[in-house]
């Protein structure tokens, strides 16, 4: 698909997820939450590229509460995001994993940020990832800046989040 028609369906598919969802505490749809509301919406493949086509530059981190190497990198996103979140929105998506793992795997590590759950299939193909976990970095037009695959460092995680905190 060219970039133009895949932007097209990205935007409809915005248009049509926004329609349908509620507005955040800060009364914005499809944008940054200041906080993790407790509620885990799932998301497929198009409408996760509809929201990171909203802006700002974001990291996203795909995860499951039953694997080991997130669970080794979860604090280390959490301090990331407790340093460069007020410029940089995080996301996570937690892919073949149950509602009630994904619960306890945000509240053990008490990640704050939003969070979603989807089918693994469908988001890796999106992203050519081989397994989990990876972490996609966009600008804030939602262009891919990079995909790290497997388990993120603090020193790698830093270079990406100072970079996409100074492009908004």
């Amino acid at each position: 698909m060219n970039r133009k028609l895949w932007s097209l369906v990205a935007l409809l598919a915005l248009l049509a997820w926004a329609c349908g969802s509620e507005e955040t505490e800060s009364g914005e749809i499809g944008g940054r939450s200041p906080a993790f509301t407790g509620e885990l919406i799932w998301i497929t493949p198009e409408e996760l590229s509809a929201t990171l086509f909203s802006g700002p530059a974001t990291v996203v981190n795909f995860w499951a509460s039953w694997c080991g190497p997130c669970r080794s990198e979860a604090p280390v996103l959490r301090r990331a995001y407790d340093e460069y979140g007020d410029r940089v929105r995080f996301i996570g998506v937690a892919v073949d994993d149950t509602a009630e793992g994904a619960y306890g795997f945000i509240d053990e590590y008490q990640i704050p940020f939003d969070n979603y759950l989807s089918d693994g299939g469908p988001m890796m193909a999106q992203y050519e990832a081989f397994g989990i976990p990876f972490t996609v970095f966009t600008d804030p037009a939602g262009e891919i800046l990079n995909v790290h695959r497997g388990i993120i460092d603090e020193q790698v995680l830093g270079l990406w989040t100072d970079e996409l905190s100074r492009l908004g």
